[in-house]
């Protein structure tokens, strides 16, 4: 009898042991997954592959770090455009067939620009918290802002907005949201499209002390007005009203005006 007991106690602390184990892979299964920072989710993710590609050419800059900024505690929102949304911005500039061709130091700053555009830092804002109308204020400096209308679309400068899709990817240092579009600033919209520069002509008429040079040139009607709003190029010397005002008085009475 004593001996079917030693074989009970052995068999049951044998059972005891099978249930713990068991008990211990269980807890395995359901333990949460560490998340990863904002550029390693952006890394592991297909559709992003070319936001990565265009932080690392951006950082090519001496002073330019954004892998390392978005690699930090945060907190970040970061609104991430996917791969067909570059190969669209690249399509709409000229003299950009891909992202390499961010050549040069000036080119890979406009880059840099526009990516700290898409980062808001010190929130973590899901997609719930947002709001119709809100605003963000970028790493770039420019404010974006949000458009809810059935989905959520965030706005820039430009007519077309983004759409959100998918939000809420969480990160260990904030979120991303998705969108279908790469987010332009003002900044670099005059960069790339500068106001184009006057004619001669125009710029002497916008000009006050440089009137009685307009009058003289309509006064000359030699064609050079007409001229002079060509492609040029032209070197002007250009007489102000003061210096006509004296070479009217030396002339004497008979040149009393450009009248």
């Amino acid at each position: 009898m004593k001996k079917f007991g030693i074989y009970f106690l052995t068999l049951f602390s044998s059972l005891l042991l099978v249930v713990s184990c068991s008990n211990d892979d269980d807890n395995d299964i359901i333990d949460e997954p560490t998340l990863t920072t904002i550029v390693e989710t952006a890394q592991d993710t297909d559709i992003l592959s070319s936001l990565v590609a265009a932080l690392a050419k951006a950082d090519e800059n001496a002073d330019s770090d954004l892998i390392g900024a978005l690699s930090g505690n945060g907190p970040f929102t970061v609104f991430a455009p996917t791969n067909g949304a570059f190969t669209a911005l690249l399509a709409s500039l000229d003299g950009f067939d891909s992202l390499s061709d961010f050549d040069t130091p000036e080119k890979r700053e406009i880059l840099a620009t526009i990516l700290k555009y898409h980062v808001v830092v010190g929130a973590a804002a899901t997609s719930s918290s947002l709001s119709n109308g809100q605003e963000f204020t970028t790493l770039q400096g420019e404010k974006i802002t949000v458009r809810i209308d059935g989905d959520v679309y965030i706005q820039d400068p430009t007519d077309t907005d983004a759409k959100v899709g998918p939000a809420d990817v969480m990160a260990s240092n904030g979120i991303v949201h998705v969108i279908d579009k790469v987010l332009v600033p003002q900044e670099v919209l005059d960069a790339l499209n500068p106001e184009p520069l006057p004619n001669i002509v125009e710029l002497a008429v916008d000009t006050p002390f440089l009137s009685l040079l307009v009058g003289a040139l309509g006064q000359a009607d030699a064609g050079l007005v007409d001229l002079l709003q060509t492609d040029g190029p032209f070197t002007v010397f250009a007489p102000t009203d003061t210096a006509f005002a004296a070479l009217l008085d030396a002339l004497g009475d008979d040149y009393n005006s450009l009248a």
